[in-house]
């Protein structure tokens, strides 16, 4: 029992060293055996006697006489059948296969499922040998044939076109001609097929999948009077020589049981090239995973060419052969690592990944050859890698500090997306204390009435006019405006129905006056007035161009027509209004004497119509009078008739004198009312203004500070990028709301509520962890010692078993004793064996 126990548990390993010599100085190869033994099922004829019913088929007997016998292959294991599993050499010597008479051609295929490599091809025929067949193989499956060898009694009648001499190379093929039968062609005949000759390098065969001979041609045979013989193809033993395909990379082949899902899930047993020399696959058609140092090259008798293993630092599992690398190389070395593992990186994983740095205290070679960096990954310039073996981190343009974590004064929100990694603050050099601003937010300290993440906008209640570096107070009347806010640019408040002016303290436009008192309509045609239509304070009528008169209601001067429109004159008016001036001229030393009316302009109406009516009477007394030429007689014409214009000005002149007295009348009641009107806005200013003026301190304040932004990120993690101040506070939530996801793990979190809550929760895990590995360590104990224990049995049931065996064995050798001495007693009396039966036998005599 102890011997046997050694030999159990040693034999492997004698069996891996006797490999291992084997294979050490050169090609080896697994030894050769028959392919068809194990493998009958693939064996496949397109023709066979006797599957659908009992044949007779007649051969000659003797030299008159001939035999019939049949066959009947519907039950494979009768002495009548003839199946194509019968050429097996494992068959017995009075089996065989047979086709049908008269069919042909006829194929054999033998499918190996593996590849192979074919020593020789050995066929036995029984009875009349075919006159031409041809050998095929294949490499792929089936998918394609190519031919093998060609023979025939007549290969240039069978095979025009094949060469019957012998090829130098394994790709070239040719055809074999076939000697002659003698005079009984009946007689059994052996052929071999050789696929390598003896010079060619075992190295440089490819190997077959499958292989087909197909015979092409009926044998010839005898002709007896009165009596057709059969014609068959028979088979009496076929062996395919060969072995497991393993380019010179094993000594063996093993077995390999897998199910076949074409076979109704039989299970199949294929065999496997047992690897050596670094090589892997099922023919050692490749390195190993590991080995791809150099490339893969087939054996040689006098070279392993064992595959190389890849200098991987022990941080990877396979590797892949670069034929740039190799070159590169001096084509000493093409590996190249795949799947670096513990953090590392590069063709022989020699380098520690991105955010990753060599451990001092560890070699290149061992699993904590690489420590996680401290640098910020937003920050630095290889994305959290670190710059040398100290641990230096490379900071982006923007960025500072020792990890790379913040932003260089004067820039802010630190971002991995961003090259620059920080953005420049934009702080508005008038609105602003400092061109520095807070470097999470971006905000900016702002001067005093200045808001805004930039301090580019006034506070509510101030405005900056255009080229002013200062906000200033919007002033809106507390009474007659809407709120205290004005338009940023134009101070204009948003006045009360009634009232306008920028701050709402006058009139609304088309009125004028006291508002305090009460606004009065401007009394002005609205055709021919400006928007503000009146003066606030006056009411005096603003007209448009081209338009004159108190109420602004008819065209000036230079312009014809009829109001509204007021055109430009046209250019006879300029003519006459040249003689005009210098009547007035004329008129003006006349009228010394007389004082000039109150108000008015003196322009006597609309002249348009008139000037047309005087030109046409010009024309008609220039055309018909011919005037002196004295100077003298013509003024005096002129002034006479201008004498009505006179009475004209001097009545007008008369009601302006009277209005001017109406005014002085009303003098007393003006100052009274203005007096009013003083002592009013003096009470007003006593009472209202100190309150309104703290009230516009406080919202100043309130409104430029304190931001709480920065605190709300500090404390709750806030995602709000807007100002926030007692007076304004717009925009998203000021914290997360309830239910909010907490922070993931290997995310940025800021704010000291989602830190803390992100270390209670690694706290739980590493409890956890410690619970674990302590049940997972009393697990392992326990399992160690069940193994322990089944050993234990398992060595004892062992021992009994062969203890049970070599009594079995004992009884098995005597008992086989008495069966050989049953068989020579048998076997030394008279047997009769019939193979066939013979019918109604005819004598021919041959002539």
């Amino acid at each position: 029992p102890l011997l046997f126990f050694l030999l159990f548990f040693f034999l492997p390993l004698l069996l891996f060293l006797f490999a291992q010599d084997v294979c050490s100085l050169g090609a080896c190869y697994p030894p050769s055996g028959d392919l068809l033994l194990g493998r009958s099922q693939r064996l496949q004829a397109s023709s066979t006697c006797g599957l659908m019913g009992s044949e007779v088929y007649c051969t000659p007997y003797q030299q008159r006489r001939m035999k019939c016998c049949p066959c009947d292959s519907r039950n494979p294991d009768s002495q009548l059948a003839h199946t194509v599993q019968d050429v097996l050499s494992t068959a017995g010597p009075d089996r065989w296969w047979q086709s049908r008479k008269g069919v042909s051609p006829v194929t054999l295929q033998l499918d190996l499922g593996n590849l192979f490599q074919l020593d020789n091809l050995v066929l036995s025929f029984k009875g009349p040998r075919p006159s031409a067949l041809v050998i095929e193989k294949t490499e792929d499956g089936g998918r394609t044939w190519q031919p093998a060898v060609y023979m025939a009694t007549d290969c240039h009648r069978a095979f025009p076109g094949v060469s019957t001499t012998t090829p130098l190379t394994l790709d070239q093929t040719y055809c074999y001609t076939l000697p002659p039968t003698g005079g009984n062609p009946y007689q059994d005949h052996t052929y071999m097929y050789v696929p390598v000759p003896k010079s060619q390098k075992i190295e440089d065969v490819s190997g077959v999948t499958g292989l087909r001979v197909r015979l092409m041609e009926l044998g010839d045979v005898p002709r007896l009077p009165g009596r057709a013989l059969s014609q068959f193809y028979a088979l009496k033993e076929m062996r395919v020589m060969g072995r497991c395909m393993c380019h010179g990379h094993a000594h063996r082949c093993l077995p390999e049981t897998h199910n076949n899902l074409a076979s109704n899930g039989i299970q199949v047993c294929s065999w496997v090239c047992d690897c050596q020399h670094n090589t892997a696959g099922v023919n050692c058609e490749r390195c190993a995973d590991l080995y791809n140092d150099l490339p893969w090259r087939p054996a040689e008798e006098d070279h392993t060419h064992t595959c190389k293993r890849c200098e991987c630092n022990n941080h990877a599992q396979r590797c892949r052969f670069d034929p740039v690398v190799f070159e590169a190389s001096g084509r000493t070395s093409g590996g190249v690592c795949e799947n670096c593992m513990h953090h590392t990186t590069g063709p022989k994983c020699d380098r520690c990944a991105a955010g990753y740095q060599p451990n001092p205290r560890s070699r290149m070679d061992r699993p904590d050859a690489c420590i996680r960096c401290v640098c910020s990954a937003d920050g630095t310039v290889n994305g959290s890698g670190c710059e040398d073996v100290t641990g230096s981190c490379r900071c982006k343009a923007n960025v500072d500090g020792p990890r790379c974590e913040r932003c260089k004064s004067g820039f802010y929100g630190l971002n991995g997306a961003d090259p620059l990694g920080c953005s420049k603050c934009s702080c508005s050099p008038d609105g602003s204390l400092s061109d520095v601003c807070d470097p999470v937010t971006g905000q900016c300290l702002c001067r005093p009435h200045f808001h805004g993440r930039t301090c580019n906008t006034c506070a509510k209640g101030f405005w900056k006019p255009i080229g002013s570096t200062h906000c200033k107070a919007c002033g809106c009347d507390a009474t007659n405006s809407l709120s205290d806010a004005c338009d940023q640019s134009s101070g204009q408040c948003q006045c009360r129905p009634g009232f306008g002016g920028r701050t709402c303290a006058g009139c609304a436009d088309g009125a004028f006056g006291d508002p305090l008192i009460g606004c009065q309509l401007c009394r002005c045609n609205l055709e021919g007035t400006i928007p503000e239509v009146c003066d606030k304070l006056t009411g005096a009528c603003q007209c448009r161009p081209g338009v004159t008169g108190t109420r602004c209601d008819s065209c000036g001067r230079e312009r014809c027509s009829s109001f509204p429109d007021c055109p430009s004159c046209p250019s006879c008016f300029f003519t006459l209004d040249a003689q005009m001036q210098n009547l007035s001229s004329v008129l003006n030393g006349l009228s010394v004497g007389f004082p000039a009316p109150p108000g008015g302009s003196g322009d006597p109406g609309n002249f348009g119509p008139r000037i047309h009516a005087l030109e046409s009477s010009l024309n008609r007394i220039r055309n018909s009078i011919h005037l002196p030429p004295d100077a003298a007689s013509q003024t005096l014409n002129v002034l006479m008739s201008l004498s009505g214009t006179f009475n004209t000005i001097k009545d007008a002149y008369k009601e302006s004198k009277d209005a001017a007295n109406k005014v002085d009348a009303t003098k007393d009641t003006v100052q009274q009312s203005a007096d009013v009107r003083e002592d009013a806005l003096n009470l007003r200013n006593q009472v209202q203004l100190p309150n309104i003026r703290d009230l516009n301190k406080l919202n100043h304040s309130m409104a430029s500070g304190p931001n709480l932004t920065p605190v709300a990120k500090q404390v709750c993690g806030s995602l709000r990028s807007e100002p926030c101040t007692p007076l304004q506070c717009d925009g998203g939530d000021f914290c997360p709301p309830e239910g909010t996801p907490p922070c993931e793990k290997g995310k940025k979190c800021i704010g000291a509520l989602p830190l803390s809550k992100w270390a209670m929760t690694d706290a739980q895990d590493v409890k956890e962890i410690h619970s674990l590995r302590t049940l997972f360590d009393d697990v392992q104990l326990q399992d160690t010692q069940d193994r322990t224990n089944q050993v234990r049995d398992s060595a004892g049931k062992l021992n009994n078993r062969v203890k049970k065996a070599r009594h079995e064995l004992e009884g098995d050798l005597t008992d086989t004793r008495n069966v050989v001495k049953e068989l020579k007693d048998f076997l030394s009396g008279r047997i009769h064996q019939h193979q066939c039966i013979e019918g109604s036998l005819a004598i021919f005599q041959y002539f």
